[in-house]
């Protein structure tokens, strides 16, 4: 609920902002490199604070959110990452659901921190996210912690994310298995 909070009180001045800054770079004065770096970090903030939004906040039994709507909060992230994100689910999930997914997203981004690619597909049974490097960090005891309920031995904020979504593996009462490949990473969850 505190994620929710700050999300929601985030939202509006960075709208502001942006506005403001749209209105800037319309006058003859406003094409400078400053405008477009301060333009570029609101629009990379932004695009954040939606993700986290879904990500962090809380979810209401039975809130939907369209494919639309994922697709373009991935998107507007894309261009502020090393990583290439591609949404593949064939399917409409849940709010809940994709609550989990972003989570989950977020844990990978931490297996690539060097770059590659992580495509999010459906399955029979829920959805898969796969992670593609050439070169990957893969730290076992964070990943264990989605199968204990988020219990991590020294909590700092670079790990919180996977305390955080093997708790909500707990309370969906998912099963997520991992497997290592040479050159990926690959998430299956089945869904409730």
């Amino acid at each position: 609920m505190v994620a929710s909070r700050i999300c929601h009180d985030l939202v509006s001045p960075l709208g502001a902002i942006g506005n403001g800054l749209e209105l800037m770079q319309l006058s003859p004065q406003g094409q400078g490199a400053e405008l477009s770096l301060v333009a570029e970090s609101t629009e990379n903030a932004n695009a954040r604070l939606r993700y986290y939004r879904i990500a962090f906040g809380t979810v209401s039994s039975g809130q939907s959110i369209s494919r639309a709507e994922v697709v373009s909060i991935l998107d507007a992230l894309q261009a502020h990452q090393k990583h290439k994100v591609i949404w593949a689910c064939d399917s409409e999930l849940s709010r809940k659901q994709v609550k989990l997914v972003f989570l989950l997203l977020m844990c990978l981004e931490s297996t690539i921190p060097w770059g590659g690619e992580i495509e999010i597909s459906t399955t029979p049974t829920g959805v898969q996210l796969v992670a593609h490097s050439q070169r990957m960090r893969i730290e076992d005891t964070l990943w264990e912690a989605l199968g204990n309920g988020g219990a991590i031995g020294e909590m700092t904020s670079a790990k919180v994310h996977f305390a955080v979504t093997g708790a909500e593996i707990a309370a969906q009462g998912c099963y997520v298995s991992l497997s290592e490949r040479s050159t990926s990473f690959h998430i299956d969850v089945a869904l409730q």
